[in-house]
Formats: C-alpha cells, structure tokens, sequence
C-alpha cells in the first residue's frame, strides 16, 4: 500500500500544480494590469511606480494567502475531509503537496512583479525589499497549512494564520506590558530604556520578521532563522496532524489546548495596549483596570471559541493559573529590577556619561561603534556623534563626578519644579571600562512643593559652564584650531524668521563677541538643571518681540555634500555684544 501511495505522489503533485492555472492566469492579467499597464499609462515613475510595485507585491499576498486557506479548506468539512482521507495518498503527503504548490505559484507571482516593474524602476537597490517579503511569504504559507489543522473553519483558519504570524510581536507586546509595571514600581526604569535594551540586545524582532535586512546584505544567519523558522512549523503540522480532533470539526477551533492558548494571550493583549497608551502612572489603578480588563476579554473570547456564555470550571482555573503566573513573572522582574535601583559607578570607572533627555543616546552610540569599529572614541568621534546624532558625551572625571553627584541627588528626590516649562525625565547613560552600560530615566515633572531644585541647579550649573561642554557643543567657537582643520562654516544672520539678510560676516569676527556672551549667558543660567534636558540650551524665554537670530551651518571639509548641520541662536534675551556687533554691521537688522 505504501508503495503504491509513494507512486500515485508526483501524479498527484503535477494534477494539483495543473489545477492551479487558471489561479496563475488570472494573477498574471491582474498584476500585469496593475504593475505595468496602468503605470504606462499614467506615465509613473520614482516614487509612484514604487507604488504600484508596491500594490502588486499586496495582490500577491492576497492571492496566495486565499489559495492557501482554499486547498486547506478539506480540513473543515466532514465530507471533504472523508474524501481526502480516501485518496491514495495520505493526508501529511496532500498537505506538503498543498505547500510545495503554493511555493511555486508564489514564486511565479513573485519574479513576474520584478520582471514587470523593472521597466519602471531603474534604482534596482529597492527590489531589496524582496528580502524580507519571501519569508513573509514562505512563513505564511506553512503558517495557513497549520492554523487549517488548528481550526475548525476556513474563516477561523484565516485569522489564526494571521494571529501566528504577528505571534512575536504579541509576545513583545506582553513583555512591553511587563516592563511598563516595572516603570512605575523602580524609579530609573524607562520603559523605553527597557524596551530599547531589550530590542537591540535580547528579543531581535527585526531578524524575526527579516525587515533587517530591508538594507543589509543577505549573510548566513538569513538563511539560518528562515531555515529554523520553516522547520519548527514542519514539525508542528506533522505533529498536529496526527493529534487532530475530527470530530471537532465546524468549530472555530480544534484543540482546546490551542483554544485556552490563544485566549490567555489575547486577555493580556487588550490590557497591554491599555495601560501602556495610558499616561496617568497611576500603578494601583493600572494594575485594578488591567485586571478586569484581561477577565473581560478572556471571557468574550472563550464564550466566542466555545459557541457558548456558559464558561467551563476549567477555563476559570486555567486563567487563574496563568494570571498567577503572570504577576509573580512580573513581580520577579520588578525584584531582579529593584536590585540596581540604588547602583551608581564609580568614576575611575566610567569611560563615557551622557546626561539630558536624548531618550536614545545609547543606541545611537552604540550604532556610532559599531559602524566604525572602535570603542575608543576620540574627540573626533565626540564631535561628529553631536553633530549627527544630538549627542554630547563627557569624558573628563570632573564631568563625570558632577553627573554621578546628580545621580544621588535624583535617587534621593526625583522631583523637579519645572514652573510648567514642558520637560518630562532625565536620561542619565554611563559607558563603562569594560564594555558595560548603566542607563537611567527619571521622571522629573513636579509644581508641588516637595521639588528640591537647589542642589541639582547646582550641580547642573557645574556641567553647564565646563570647557569640555562647550569646546564639544560649540566646538566651531573653542576649538578654533579644528574648525580650521576639519569644518567649512557659513554663517547667516535673520530677523523676526524673515529671510536671511544678506552678509559676508564670518565666524572669525563673530567669534569673542560669541564665546563672551555664551560664557556669561551659561554662568548666569536660571534652572540650570532644566536646561540639561534641553541639549544643554538656555531654557526657552518666549519670543513676545522680533529678534535676530544666526544659522549657522558646519559642512564636513571631507565630505561636504554628505555630513553638515546647523545651528541656530536666537538671541531674544541676552548676548548684547553679539547683537550690538550684528547691528553695526548690518545696518538693516533692527
């Protein structure tokens, strides 16, 4: 019997593969309609024909996708399925059939898109997005096999394969959730400190769903995950299969293991986004919402899967279980937390601090290495990470005490009054000696009177008139010698942001008129402390009159086209010398 199915195999495949060409001739007209003939027709091109390419790759999914849940659909008929069971091969042999013959009409669908757009494009790096868009495909395809044998239906079919798929993303979401709780229960932790940490270092969404290498080269961990990804959901559907309860057929879902698993997961998915969209912090509340929440939703959708309003006792213990379980993952993790609430470096051993409210000065750091492959950054280095990336790092021990004394001083009382000037935490980063990191955020807004704004002002005051701050911040004014080496700068004088006023001034005659009035402007800083949150500037005055400003742009002598910023001063309040030296050579500013 077994040889007799092995040779009735390829007879089968070829008839199945037949089968699908009027599926085949019908994508082809659709498609070529879409990605070639309506394109020509609207003469597009650039952007626009990015478009239609774009809509083609949607119609492919979608027609692979419904042909997936059509050739599966055997599953959720008793008569269908007794019929397939009767053909001379067995099911798991019609199910890799049904994948195999997916994989080809996919891939034809697929290389006719590229074949057709490629009369319109002629930036040929952006068929890289078929980098991450085969495995999508390939990924849905066995995914779709294997919610048929999960659910009961074809219409449940499609939202379970649709639900497997985002499956990572829900378990970020869940982990997000967890790590929002433990913002609000340890000061320092940032969710977003967390969650950064987390992506970059721990859970590699992006090597998941492969949108990594959207512009990075193909290398051998590519294949590897998708290889492992497909072979984990082989290995399921062999498995599923064997177990599959036909009897069950005609409900939403087969397995009541599946059943309770998808349940638990959507309960905790509905309080997620809940509570981390909302922004009161208020953890007693939070927790009290996101439990009722959870049971409300565990309960619609159990009563869904089970056709019924009657819960089962079972179902209740199973949800108690896993509510148990999941607070005391939590609180485990807020304890794990709480452990270095209180840990602040020692100075000798801090290579780099960062201290503001970049919010991702770490990642951008840490890109910054990695690109150019030296953790030893030079003063070079430092430079160019502000100019890119808004980035000031402090090196000198001095600075670096000061940061650390302001680390205490935030562990003692976080609170800041602000006097309602908008400005929400304070990021404290410390690259270590031996490679480590310490990352802190803490939240500062406070208009009550338990503020104590004394001894930060004081010590943020400290940082704020530094050399080393100034040379990095305004490095084309104290660093004369570098900007002559390194930088082309142009400086343009406007009024009351009007257009720029014409004038040959340069920064060597703005230079001690500058240099002297920032010194005095950052000597005499009120909230000293709020102005590290605000990349080191004065803290904003308002602009009730007209007032003359300076944009003043840095190109890279290198590469000027490539690396530049500007910088704009308004001088609105202060820096008189400046003012008075503009207006005398610039007879038209006011």
């Amino acid at each position: 019997m077994e040889q007799r199915k092995n040779k009735t195999f390829m007879p089968f495949f070829l008839n199945s593969l037949k089968a699908k060409s009027n599926w085949i001739l019908l994508s082809t007209v659709i498609i070529f309609v879409t990605t070639l003939l309506i394109p020509y027709i609207l003469k597009a091109d650039g952007v626009d024909a990015y478009f239609f390419m774009g809509i083609g790759i949607f119609e492919a999914f979608v027609m692979v996708f419904v042909n997936c849940l059509i050739d599966n659909s055997f599953f959720h008929s008793d008569s269908k399925l007794a019929y397939y069971k009767s053909k001379p091969v067995s099911l798991k042999e019609q199910v890799v059939v049904n994948i195999i013959t997916e994989i080809i009409f996919a891939g034809l669908l697929l290389a006719l898109i590229v074949l057709l757009t490629s009369f319109q494009i002629k930036d040929y790096k952006i068929f890289r997005v078929f980098n991450f868009i085969i495995p999508w495909i390939l990924v849905v395809i066995f995914l779709s096999a294997l919610s048929s044998i999960l659910a009961g239906n074809t219409l449940a079919a499609g939202i379970m394969t649709v639900f497997n798929f985002a499956l990572p993303g829900i378990v970020y979401l869940i982990i997000v959730f967890i790590f929002s709780i433990v913002e609000d229960f340890v000061a320092g932790f940032s969710i977003d400190v967390l969650e950064n940490y987390f992506l970059n270092n721990v859970y590699k969404l992006e090597y998941i769903y492969f949108t990594e290498y959207l512009n990075k080269p193909l290398g051998y961990i590519y294949f590897l995950i998708l290889g492992i990804i497909l072979t984990v959901i082989t290995l399921l559907i062999f498995k599923i299969l064997k177990k599959r309860k036909n009897e069950n057929t005609g409900n939403f879902i087969v397995f009541d293991g599946y059943k309770y698993f998808v349940s638990l997961l959507g309960s905790l998915i509905i309080p997620a986004f809940f509570t981390v969209s909302n922004y009161s912090r208020n953890i007693i509340s939070e927790i009290i919402a996101a439990l009722m929440v959870a049971s409300l939703t565990y309960y619609v959708l159990i009563a869904v899967v089970e056709k019924s309003f009657k819960i089962s006792r079972l179902s209740i213990k199973i949800f108690a279980v896993s509510m148990v379980l999941f607070m005391a993952a939590t609180g485990g993790t807020v304890a794990f937390a709480s452990r270095y609430k209180d840990v602040v470096p020692d100075v000798e051993d801090v290579k780099y601090a960062f201290v503001g409210s970049n919010g991702r000065e770490f990642d951008f750091v840490n890109k910054y290495i990695e690109e150019s492959g030296n953790s030893n950054l030079s003063y070079n280095d430092i430079i160019k990470l502000k100019d890119v990336y808004g980035v000031i790092l402090f090196t000198e021990k001095e600075n670096i005490r000061n940061i650390i004394d302001l680390h205490k001083e935030m562990l003692k009382n976080s609170s800041y009054n602000n006097e309602n000037y908008r400005y929400d935490n304070l990021d404290i980063t410390y690259f270590m000696d031996d490679g480590g990191y310490i990352i802190r955020e803490y939240k500062t807004d406070c208009d009550g009177a338990d503020a104590e704004n004394g001894k930060k002002d004081e010590l943020a005051l400290k940082i704020l008139n530094s050399n080393e701050l100034k040379r990095i911040k305004y490095n084309y004014l104290y660093d004369e010698e570098y900007c002559k080496n390194n930088y082309n700068i142009e400086i343009s004088v406007g009024y009351d942001f009007n257009e720029d006023i014409a004038s040959d001034i340069t920064i060597e005659e703005l230079r001690p008129f500058l240099i002297k009035d920032i010194n005095k402007e950052y000597m005499n800083t009120d909230k000293a402390f709020f102005a590290l949150g605000g990349n080191f500037d004065q803290p904003y005055k308002g602009f009730n009159e007209p007032s003359p400003y300076l944009a003043i742009t840095i190109r890279d002598k290198e590469d000027p086209k490539a690396y530049y910023t500007v910088q704009t001063l308004y001088f609105n309040e202060g820096y008189e010398n400046t003012k008075e030296y503009l207006k005398s050579s610039l007879p038209e500013l006011k």
